[in-house]
C-alpha cells in the first residue's frame, strides 16, 4: 500500500514536526509533502499526525508504522552503501587463474599488496595449465587469467604485459657455467629437466632445438617450467625456463646464463572479450603489470651481474 518514499516524508514529518522542515529536509514543496501526507491517510484510513499549537503531533498508528519500516530504512541505507563502495572500487570480487609459473613469482606478492590495500576485496586465485586457464576464463569462472605464450582463442583478448626471456639454469660447479650463452648443441647428452612437449612452451623448445638441427629429449619432463627449476635447485640437472621461474629457484651455487637461439615468452592477461572490464579488473591487472616491471627488472638486474 505504501512506498518507500511515502514513508520517507512521513519519517521526515514525524522528525521535524512540521511540513516545512520536512520539505526543506527532503528538498521538495511544502505543498508537495502536505499533499502526500493527506493521501496516505486516506489510503489508510486513519489520521498520522494532530495539530498542537503549529506543530504536528504523530499519532500512536504513525509511530507503529514508523516502527515496522525502520528495517526497511536500514536496508535501504545499507544498498546505498554498498553502491558508494562498488563506485569507489572499495569492495568487490575478483576471480584470477594462472599457470604455475606466475603463481608462485609473481602473484603472491601482487595479491598480498592488494588486499592490505583493498581489505574487502575477495580474491580468488586458481592455478591450473595453460588450456584449462583460459578455459576458465571462456567460461566466465574467471574474471582474468595470468599466461605466457598463450595462443590466439576467439573468445579471449590479450593485454601483453611484457615479454621474458628463456634463460639456462645450472650449477655453478656445471661447465655450462663457463660459457657465456648456452645453446642446444651444449645441451646435448646432458641430463637435461624441462617442460614437457604436450604443451606449448615445451613445443617452442623443442622447435628451437630442431632449427639448431638437435632432439628435445628431456631425461625429466614437467608440466610447469617452475617445477623444471626447482628440480635443478635441488641438485640434478640443468634445464631451459622462463627467466622469472629461474630466478625464483635461486640458491647458492646455482647460475642463469642465457639461452640461444633466443627464446621470448609473452606474458599477458588474458580477458574475456564480451565481458566489460571492472574498475577492480583493470586495477589490479595494473597492479600485476607494475610489480612484473620491478621483478623483471630486478631480475635481470642480477642476471647481468653474475654473468660479468
Amino acid at each position: 500500500m505504501l512506498n518507500l518514499r511515502q514513508l520517507e516524508i512521513l519519517r521526515a514529518v514525524v522528525q521535524y514536526r512540521t511540513t516545512v522542515g520536512a520539505a526543506e529536509r527532503l528538498g521538495m514543496s511544502q505543498p508537495s509533502i502536505s499533499n502526500t501526507i493527506r493521501h496516505i491517510e486516506s489510503v489508510l484510513g486513519f489520521p498520522l499526525f494532530e495539530r498542537v499549537s503549529n506543530r504536528l503531533s504523530p499519532t500512536e498508528e504513525a509511530l507503529i508504522l514508523l516502527e515496522e519500516s525502520e528495517p526497511l530504512f536500514m536496508l535501504r541505507d545499507a544498498v546505498n552503501q554498498r553502491a558508494s563502495d562498488l563506485r569507489l572500487g572499495r569492495i568487490g570480487r575478483i576471480r584470477v587463474a594462472s599457470t604455475a609459473e606466475l603463481s608462485e613469482a609473481l602473484l603472491p606478492r601482487v595479491i598480498a599488496e592488494y588486499a592490505e590495500e583493498y581489505p574487502r576485496i575477495q580474491i580468488s586465485l586458481e592455478t591450473r595449465p595453460l588450456d584449462s586457464v583460459l578455459q576458465v576464463v571462456e567460461n566466465g569462472l574467471a574474471d582474468v587469467a595470468f599466461v605466457m605464450s598463450a595462443y590466439e582463442r576467439q573468445a579471449l583478448d590479450y593485454e601483453l604485459i611484457d615479454e621474458l626471456s628463456a634463460v639456462c639454469l645450472c650449477s655453478e660447479n656445471d661447465p655450462l657455467a663457463n660459457l657465456d650463452v648456452i645453446t642446444p648443441r651444449d645441451l646435448r647428452d646432458r641430463p637435461l629437466v624441462g617442460p614437457q612437449t604436450a604443451n606449448r612452451v615445451g613445443l617452442m623448445l623443442a622447435d628451437s632445438f630442431r632449427a639448431s638441427g638437435f632432439e628435445y629429449s628431456p631425461a625429466i619432463e614437467t608440466r610447469f617450467m617452475n617445477a623444471a627449476a626447482r628440480i635443478v635447485s635441488e641438485g640434478w640437472g640443468v634445464t631451459v625456463v622462463d627467466e622469472l621461474s629461474a630466478f625464483s629457484a635461486m640458491r647458492q651455487g646455482l647460475v642463469v646464463r642465457p639461452y640461444e637461439p633466443a627464446l621470448r615468452f609473452e606474458l599477458s592477461a588474458a580477458l574475456l572479450k564480451t565481458k566489460p572490464r571492472s574498475r577492480q579488473i583493470l586495477r589490479f591487472i595494473s597492479a600485476f603489470r607494475e610489480h612484473a616491471a620491478n621483478r623483471i627488472t630486478e631480475v635481470r638486474t642480477v642476471s647481468q651481474r653474475s654473468g660479468s
